[in-house]
């Protein structure tokens, strides 16, 4: 901190309800805590108040800062680095369009009885899988889009959609052979 303060007073000061001692610590690590966020966030400024995340940090401090114990060598910038690190990605989780799955998703199939009955097996098990691999699934292999491209619609670096896009193949197979299926069938 530039002006010396000392960190266990300041812990000890918001514990007990100071509001200047907050407002200190804002001074202090208002910088640091936006450069968090926005190193996260920064591609969905759009869809996110980032100062307003910022905020939530400094207002999350104040209610737990009980919880704080300044015995245990918790610095106020370890603390708040940790607090805008979680919050920034629980609010890029948030952002993950939250898609549908439906006939109209894997309708390109033909609909002789076979493949009506593929299609509502394909639907069936990607509901099984989380918001997000599915909407890697349904955007690579039902609407043909680019690693990149799901990428950039995501917010998950390419390398993760790669990795995530495999698992779910391996998740798809397991869900469809539990149920009698032959995977082989469906590649």
């Amino acid at each position: 901190m530039s002006n010396y303060y000392d960190e266990n007073e300041l812990i000890r000061r918001i514990q007990k309800g100071d509001e200047s001692a907050l407002a200190i610590i804002i001074s202090e690590y208002h910088a640091y805590v936006g450069k968090i966020v926005y190193s996260i966030l920064g591609s969905y400024s759009h869809k996110i108040d980032l100062q307003g995340v910022v905020n939530q940090i400094f207002f999350t401090l104040w209610h737990k800062a009980n919880k704080i114990d300044p015995s245990k060598s918790v610095t106020i910038k370890g603390y708040l680095g940790t607090l805008a690190r979680n919050t920034a990605i629980n609010e890029k989780k948030k952002c993950i369009p939250d898609y549908q799955i439906n006939d109209e998703v894997i309708a390109d199939i033909s609909d002789d009885f076979n493949q009506v009955e593929l299609r509502l097996l394909l639907a069936n098990a990607l509901r099984k899988l989380n918001k997000d691999e599915q909407l890697i699934l349904v955007l690579f292999y039902f609407q043909n889009e680019k690693i990149a491209d799901i990428s950039r619609i995501t917010g998950i670096p390419s390398s993760t959609v790669k990795s995530k896009l495999k698992r779910c193949k391996e998740k798809m197979k397991k869900f469809l052979e539990e149920g009698g299926n032959q995977y082989e069938n469906f590649v």
